[in-house]
């Protein structure tokens, strides 16, 4: 190969690249935009990349073509070959965010008594488990190895259960405590009372089953979980219940 073969190896390779940023950059946009619905802008990203690496790999195969011409004589029909199955993996990458949305709202409701910090983790397993399982059959559809979907398809699933056994049983054991502390601090705790606990000053609002509301001097209202009062020294001062508009 001549130096100038060498440039225009060079000049395919990064030609290649910049055309992938490009072509990222307006999948992203078009896929991104608020204006769309929520799966396909959570498909923007999986798109972007997938638009960039086609980029590279364009400028790879005319790199090679311009090294050894007769390696990519039988590259069209290939491509042409391959085509279907990469738009198979793509549209699986859409379904699966539409159906990880879907899945979400049903969990919604079961979950809107938990704690936020509950609600985000098991959004994110569940989210995590749909989109791992798009993702590894749009990989099949591509011609992995069915081996190591299999395994990567029976780790998902036993990740699933071992994070929902745990988040169900912590979650679970802390409401029933809260529960179980609002009922013994009822009897002696009453809404109009003055109550200082753990940095709380203020007036009891409200009693919650798993929380105490406290109305504090500068007009906030600060939930304070009933454990917090089994487990700190508090001062109450006897006060007339709030008044209640008839």
């Amino acid at each position: 190969m001549t130096t100038s073969d060498w440039i225009m190896v060079g000049a395919a390779i990064a030609g290649g690249i910049i055309i992938g940023i490009i072509l990222s950059r307006v999948l992203n946009a078009v896929f991104g935009s608020p204006s769309r619905p929520e799966p396909l802008q959570q498909a923007a990203g999986p798109l972007s990349s997938l638009g960039l690496w086609a980029g590279v790999i364009g400028g790879l195969l005319v790199a090679l073509g311009i090294i050894s011409p007769t390696s990519v004589e039988q590259l069209p029909k290939d491509l042409i070959a391959f085509l279907p199955k990469v738009l198979a993996a793509v549209i699986l990458v859409i379904a699966t965010n539409v159906l990880a949305s879907f899945a979400l709202a049903a969990v919604a409701p079961a979950m809107a008594r938990a704690s936020t910090s509950l609600q985000n983790q098991v959004s994110m397993i569940v989210r995590s488990v749909v989109v791992g399982l798009g993702t590894l059959l749009a990989i099949r559809q591509l011609g992995v190895d069915t081996a190591v979907i299999n395994l990567g398809v029976a780790a998902i699933f036993f990740g699933l259960a071992a994070s929902l056994t745990l988040l169900v049983g912590l979650g679970g054991h802390r409401v029933a405590t809260e529960v179980a502390s609002t009922r013994a601090i009822k009897r002696l705790i009453q809404v109009g009372d003055q109550v200082a606990v753990d940095g709380v000053n203020g007036i009891v609002a409200a009693v919650h089953p798993t929380a105490i509301e406290v109305s504090a001097s500068n007009g906030e209202s600060v939930l304070v979980p009933s454990s917090i009062f089994m487990n700190h020294s508090v001062s109450i001062t006897r006060g007339q219940p709030l008044a209640t508009d008839n």
